[in-house]
């Protein structure tokens, strides 16, 4: 449990805390990249590129995911996890180069909602929320989060900590049924490892970016923006 002091603190910032209003919608292409036979062997390319450039100019863009694979016959739960706390570093590892950078952090990227008191307490907090505005619609958005009751009444630690469980819970739940496209180019790299269903191929999708295709053997999770 967290000490007392931790918590007042906290509480102390909460009535700072808005509800962003979300503006335009913005991609955020994700190329799930195997790299074996084995199809649980994958890592992530998140594309921030547009999504930070239009936070740098203080806008609450309205992030959509677009999930690109070479297969799709991996099991979701374990997808669902390392999707998150992949999506969780790479994310605030933008937010750390914008902050050494200089510039002024806008949009997502400067609402930590505590996140700068308890440290690891509440780690890729912002970046789950993020992950539930891309995979909510229109009102449900903000329904489906536990912030409203979070900023009604102070929180003992048991409680925020139950809080930030049950956003990363809404978060699996929502990774794990989303929809994955095989895209030509990461097929071809992932039936160099042997045969693989060709189901749910866009033929027409747009050839990967070049930063893509020079990662693809990293074998390591990052983000480009």
């Amino acid at each position: 449990m967290m000490g007392r002091g931790i918590r007042e603190r906290l509480w102390d910032q909460l009535p700072q805390v808005k509800m962003p209003t979300l503006g335009k919608t913005v991609d955020i292409p994700v190329y799930l990249i195997h790299n074996s036979a084995d199809a649980e062997d994958y890592f992530f390319i998140f594309d921030f590129e547009q999504f930070v450039e239009r936070s740098r100019t203080g806008m609450f863009v309205r992030p959509k995911l677009k999930v690109w694979a070479g297969r799709h016959d991996f099991g979701r739960t374990a997808f669902a996890r390392q999707f998150r706390e992949s999506f969780a570093q790479e994310f605030d590892a933008a937010r750390a180069a914008l902050a050494a950078g200089g510039g002024k952090k806008n949009g997502w990227f400067s609402w930590s909602l505590g996140k700068d008191l308890l440290g690891g307490a509440v780690s890729g907090f912002v970046a789950n929320i993020v992950l539930l505005v891309a995979m909510s619609a229109g009102k449900m958005v903000w329904s489906a989060l536990p912030l409203p009751g979070f900023l009604r009444e102070k929180s003992d630690g048991e409680k925020l900590e139950s809080n930030i469980s049950e956003t990363q819970t809404k978060v699996d739940t929502a990774l794990a049924g989303m929809e994955v496209t095989l895209h030509r180019e990461l097929y071809d790299h992932a039936r160099k490892f042997g045969p693989i269903s060709q189901r749910d191929m866009d033929y027409d999708a747009w050839p990967l970016p070049a930063f893509v295709r020079n990662h693809l053997t990293e074998n390591g999770s990052t983000s480009w923006w």
